[in-house]
């Protein structure tokens, strides 16, 4: 294992700092954990195509090891609660907890964990997407509100570049990077079709009232303050988690893939 090292390193060292408890609670509330351990489960599967694509399905438990690592719920947990801590006032977290700890916050929260960790399973996700292709304006104007396509794309994007840089620093071989253009056109796409789907699934349990109430806290200052601090701690910690899969990845590719 301490051929990964590097690897490993970078992310450990992103996560030392401590969170703040109002900021805690608000990402408590909010249902992180639950969401995180959700993408948790998709890394896995993210670290089996890239041992079939680079390392031609020898990664073995050096690899299966170090995707653990790198995916681990704990860590990207503590990695997202310091992120928002540099970011986010903890006078405006207080005033998020007003809602998010309402009984309407916390059905709101309840349902887009279930309707993530659902869309875990291939069989839902492909339903929940054929939903989403159908969705009229109240799922389309969520999305939109949030600017949550471009704001995931960006993080996909910035993800797919730092592992190709983490691949060329360990490896001194640059891998050949897709077209910036064809890249983001590609991500955002395959984004709004999972979007539309996941808030097909979530919204379609709320009545218009708990809606309207939805879409009026992300409209606040408070609501965009906090929207605006976890992308920024969540897409950091991507791209550090990308860089890092990268290096790992040239680091395992036997001599003649290179």
């Amino acid at each position: 294992m301490r051929l990964l090292a590097p690897a490993l390193g970078l992310w450990v060292c992103a996560t030392t700092a401590v969170a703040e408890p109002d900021i805690d609670r608000l990402i408590d509330a909010m249902g992180m954990p639950e969401l995180i351990r959700a993408f948790s489960v998709e890394g896995e599967a993210t670290g089996k195509t890239l041992d079939a694509d680079f390392l031609g399905g020898q990664g073995g438990s050096v690899w299966a090891e170090t995707v653990r690592k790198l995916y681990d719920p704990t860590r990207l947990e503590r990695a997202l609660r310091i992120g928002v801590a540099e970011t986010l006032d903890p006078d405006l977290a207080r005033t998020a907890l007003v809602f998010f700890d309402s009984d309407v916050g916390q059905r709101i929260v309840l349902l887009e964990v279930q309707a993530r960790e659902a869309m875990l399973d291939n069989d839902v996700a492909v339903m929940a997407k054929a939903a989403g292709a159908q969705s009229g304006a109240q799922v389309r104007d969520f999305i939109a509100l949030r600017n949550l396509v471009e704001r995931n794309t960006d993080a996909g994007v910035s993800a797919q570049n730092a592992f190709f840089d983490g691949f060329a620093q360990s490896t001194r071989s640059p891998m050949p990077a897709p077209d910036a253009e064809d890249l983001r056109d590609g991500i955002a796409a395959e984004t709004e079709t999972w979007l539309l789907g996941y808030y097909a699934l979530t919204l379609s349990a709320l009545s218009d009232e708990d809606i309207d109430i939805y879409s009026d806290f992300w409209r606040t200052e408070v609501g965009a303050a906090v929207d605006d601090a976890i992308f920024e701690a969540f897409g950091d910690s991507y791209t550090t988690l990308s860089f890092a899969l990268g290096q790992a990845v040239g680091l395992l590719m036997p001599a003649d893939e290179l």
